[in-house]
């Protein structure tokens, strides 16, 4: 009887998710250093970095691994990710997907964002679902982040010269949008819960 439960024991631990066993680290543990630069709970201060809150985990999970894989480009998370296991990566994913979004108030230039809503129902609204809240595995939430960031953002991928993983069609659409347009299409998104 003891040898059949010690059967049964085994295959239970084999059955268990590879990152349970290999890491002890809870998910708010691995996340702690993403405070830092993300903000408390990923809810962005800073105003050239994203919130993290609230991301979709897949998008996010794939997002580290291209900074992780030097994919992307990035000042700092590329060496930041490297720092992390796979498994890890996506626990911390999860962890931040979990959080509510919580847009943090901009400054409303009404001109300006009244311009942004303008671009973004002309060239943006096919892709960018309910003014770019909506996000899935490709396609991370948009509305709501600061507007320093989108536009630095919304700057790289309209010049093509950094290693972004956005689709053709972005670069086909922004190549639509007048470089002076990109400050109120970010304003737009930017002032959106």
């Amino acid at each position: 009887m003891m040898k059949l439960m010690f059967s049964f024991a085994s295959v239970a631990v084999l059955l268990l998710p590879l990152e349970l066993l290999a890491s002890g680290r809870s998910a708010e543990a691995l996340s702690g250093p993403c405070n830092g630069c993300h903000g408390t709970d990923g809810i962005s201060q800073g105003d050239a970095i994203p919130s993290i809150a609230g991301m979709n985990a897949e998008y996010m999970t794939e997002a580290m691994v291209q900074f992780k894989e030097g994919r992307r480009n990035a000042t700092i998370m590329n060496r930041i990710a490297k720092g992390y296991k796979d498994y890890e990566l996506r626990k911390i994913a999860r962890y931040f997907s979990s959080i509510e979004w919580k847009t943090v108030p901009s400054i409303q230039q009404e001109t300006l964002v009244a311009r942004g809503r303008e671009l973004h129902e002309q060239h943006c609204a096919e892709c960018h679902e309910d003014s770019g809240r909506y996000q899935d595995k490709d396609m991370p939430r948009i509305a709501g982040q600061r507007h320093h960031y989108l536009y630095t953002q919304l700057l790289l991928y309209y010049q093509g010269e950094e290693k972004l993983p956005q689709p053709s069609e972005m670069a086909e659409k922004l190549a639509e949008i007048a470089k002076g347009d990109l400050p109120a299409l970010s304003a737009f998104y930017s002032t959106l819960p």
